[in-house]
């Protein structure tokens, strides 16, 4: 058995759902368009993004001068279950939030680093250098895996793997072994564009083209301060992340059934329709315990209960109220402010003396406009009729 084989068979075995090879050359193509799409502001927001990033990622043999070969690797995560209704639970008030399918697990970067590790050894054992990429690294994952033959890149700019739609993880290992090369998928989305109107916010702009300024998933995980209000209601239920553009996708109407040794890697799932009230009431420590080991941990404490605050002012249930109220006095201004927010979408009068008194002690200048506005947007109050 060859070495390519051989890596190949190891990989399946590990778990990864798709495995292929392509060359150490440049994805000029790629490179160029991420560059593009950088300086048309299309990616602002991303402090960790630059146009001399994306042209970086695009050369494999940045970090590695003898670099031959690039393996490209997908990994399956946990799906949840259909959603039920953001009301679900009556009885239990507040709705429920909503978490993307890939954060529902241990944290996958630690999972596939780990998962990698016996095909390094397979390869320094041999005598060649071998260098992992994990999202994290400077490497354009899609493009990769894409060259590689994995799958096709959707409208929803989503690698699609047959068999496993776009419900994966990527990864890459580069290496000065000269593997023989897998040829790329000549498959595409063809007039299917139901991920372009199911967008809320409309940041599938074109096909293949996201303008991360309106994206959901930038908001709810990357953002750190505020979310403007014009994009707030657009976010509906959605807590971290947003898989709604992978929801309505063919492709992944039928996947293939997951290795279930392969899902175990991420441990424990957390819950993908959390109650909304018992997560504003958490405190830093519960918050550790609770999100530690998952990609939620990324949007610390302040965001993610920025983010549930946003989902209760959509989900609209006025029992949630009081839960609001403490949020007020939350220590966070981010807390804070969106929690005037949300409870000037729900109204009525306990919201709206609330208000009144947040607006009066609040000492934040922002915390004390946002008061300002929802107690515009909770109406007058009612007025007894003297007749």
């Amino acid at each position: 058995m060859s070495l390519t084989d051989a890596l190949k068979a190891r990989a399946r075995a590990l778990g990864f759902c798709a495995v292929g090879v392509t060359g150490a050359e440049p994805f000029l193509e790629a490179g160029s368009a991420a560059a593009t799409r950088t300086a048309e502001g299309l990616l602002d927001g991303l402090s960790w993004w630059s146009s001399s990033r994306a042209h970086a990622s695009a050369n494999p043999r940045r970090a590695m001068p003898d670099a031959r070969s690039v393996i490209a690797l997908a990994f399956p995560h946990p799906r949840a279950a259909a959603a039920p209704s953001p009301r679900a639970g009556e009885g239990r008030g507040g709705g429920l939030g909503r978490i993307a399918a890939y954060a529902l697990g241990r944290d996958y970067h630690e999972v596939l680093l780990e998962r990698m590790q016996p095909l390094l050894g397979m390869l320094r054992e041999r005598g060649y250098a071998a260098k992992t990429y994990v999202d994290h690294g400077w490497m354009l994952d899609r493009a990769a895996a894409a060259r590689a033959g994995l799958g096709w890149l959707g409208k929803n700019t989503n690698l699609l793997v047959p068999g496993a739609g776009s419900y994966v993880l990527l990864a890459e290992i580069v290496t000065s072994a000269a593997l023989q090369p897998d040829q790329p998928l000549k498959k595409t989305c063809g007039s299917c564009d139901a991920c372009l109107r199911i967008c809320p916010t409309g940041a599938l702009v074109k096909p293949g083209v996201l303008d991360n300024r309106r994206c959901i998933s930038f908001w709810t995980i990357e953002h750190r301060g505020a979310i403007p209000r014009e994009i707030r209601p657009l976010i509906g239920d959605w807590i971290f992340g947003c898989d709604l553009c992978q929801e309505v996708c063919p492709v992944n109407t039928r996947p293939a059934t997951p290795d279930p040794a392969a899902l175990t890697a991420f441990g424990p799932m957390i819950e993908p329709r959390p109650q909304l009230e018992e997560l504003l009431m958490i405190d830093e420590q519960t918050f550790r315990v609770r999100f530690r080991q998952s990609a939620v941990w990324r949007t610390r404490r302040s965001g993610l209960l920025r983010n549930v605050c946003i989902a209760l002012g959509n989900v609209a249930d006025r029992r949630s109220v009081p839960a609001l109220l403490g949020a007020l006095h939350d220590d966070e201004t981010l807390v804070r402010g969106h929690a005037a927010w949300a409870l000037g979408r729900l109204g009525g009068p306990a919201a709206r003396q609330a208000l009144a008194l947040a607006l009066r002690r609040e000492a934040d200048p922002w915390v004390r406009d946002e008061c300002g506005l929802a107690l515009r947007e909770c109406g007058p109050p009612a007025v007894r009729s003297a007749v």
